[in-house]
């Protein structure tokens, strides 16, 4: 006899052919065939090894004989109760089925986060004024956000609007004050503005949160030598020394900065401290010449600077340099060979041309100032 019905595999209700859904849980009872289901068989060898597998043989033997009885006789309750309830209204109507989950909105970005990322793309690629409208966008989308003034700042900075770029700086600061690079940059800009006092302290704003930064502490000396407080540049060159000891050009920048306070040995030690790592450091050489020059010692710093030019021939500044010592010790034959041996390695130097024409004067000064030749 052909079964009519389907057993739900959930909770064994019968359930008519065509339903696709369990009319008492809810179950799917897509595949269900039809009728009883057929009873689990074990083979020998899974039965095997169920008995064996236990700790105790025969736990597990009736273990199963309970388990079968159990099973059977909460199937024919359920099978009882099922037929003796009323009729479940929803069983003439296809279940619902249950609602696709909604599918995730998109998260929200930011505000002007857009205008943000192209605006630092367009600067980075080189399109200031392009930058610089889309970053102004993004502030006025996020007045709040210090990142986004500051980068805004950047390209006004790179656009030539100083005061503006300025304003922005100070702004993104405001926004978010213990920011060491906003207040890096702020310093930099009021620096370049002119604004020496305000540069100052924000330069020594971030000393005192970072004591050892060494860009505040040559900016911040940097700024002290151009207002003529060498003074003041000092200590922070020789923390800057200290820090980076195989520097050579800051070990010259702390040499020049002795030089400038008067220490005239102690200045001199550091270039020669330089030129004994670097004898080709040209610049070096002529600053420790004129060191021995402004202590009385002449002839060392002339041999100094010719030792130089023997090293070197090609190196304008040497003979330049040459040159303005025997100027200056008479020799004057001697320094118009080597102003013109400086004019015709740099042409395009900016003093090129003025000593040229100086070695013609100095020229002319000795031809005048000579005997005549005759015994007149």
């Amino acid at each position: 006899m052909k079964s009519d019905f389907r057993v739900c595999p959930a909770c064994g209700t019968r359930n008519k052919p065509k339903w696709e859904f369990c009319a008492r849980c809810g179950e799917s009872l897509q595949g269900v065939p039809l009728g009883e289901p057929e009873p689990v068989e074990f083979s020998p060898q899974e039965e095997e090894e169920t008995i064996s597998s236990g700790a105790f043989p025969w736990v597990t033997g009736l273990g199963l004989i309970a388990f079968g009885t159990l099973t059977v006789g909460v199937m024919v309750w359920s099978q009882k109760r099922t037929a003796d309830a009323p009729p479940n209204p929803s069983i003439f109507t296809l279940p619902t089925l249950p609602a696709s989950p909604e599918a995730p909105r998109a998260q929200a970005r930011e505000p002007g986060k857009n205008d943000f990322d192209e605006g630092t793309r367009l600067l980075l690629a080189g399109d200031t004024a392009g930058a610089v409208a889309r970053l102004a966008q993004a502030v006025a989308g996020a007045p709040d956000n210090p990142l986004y003034r500051n980068f805004y700042a950047k390209a006004l900075l790179a656009a030539g609007s100083n005061d503006e770029a300025l304003r922005q700086f100070e702004a993104a600061l405001r926004l978010s004050p213990e920011n060491v690079s906003y207040l890096s940059d702020a310093a930099r800009t009021m620096d370049r503005a002119g604004r020496a006092a305000e540069a100052a302290r924000a330069y020594e704003a971030i000393l005192l949160r970072q004591p050892r930064n060494e860009q505040a502490l040559s900016d911040l000396a940097s700024l002290h030598q151009r207002n003529g407080h060498p003074e003041k540049a000092l200590p922070l060159i020789r923390q800057l020394a200290e820090g980076r000891p195989d520097d050579l050009v800051v070990r010259q920048e702390l040499g020049h900065v002795l030089e400038k306070t008067g220490d005239l040995k102690a200045a001199g030690e550091e270039y020669q401290k330089v030129l004994a790592e670097q004898p080709d450091a040209h610049v070096t050489r002529g600053l420790l010449a004129e060191i021995h020059f402004k202590q009385g010692e002449k002839s060392e710093a002339i041999a100094l600077l010719r030792d130089g030019v023997a090293r070197n021939a090609e190196a304008p500044l040497l003979h330049r340099g040459l040159g303005s010592l025997l100027e200056r010790t008479g020799d004057v034959a001697e320094a118009v060979k080597e102003y013109r041996e400086y004019a015709r390695l740099a042409p395009n130097a900016p003093d090129a041309k003025q000593l040229a024409d100086r070695a013609d004067r100095l020229e002319r000064r000795q031809a005048a100032a000579s005997p005549s030749p005759s015994g007149t």
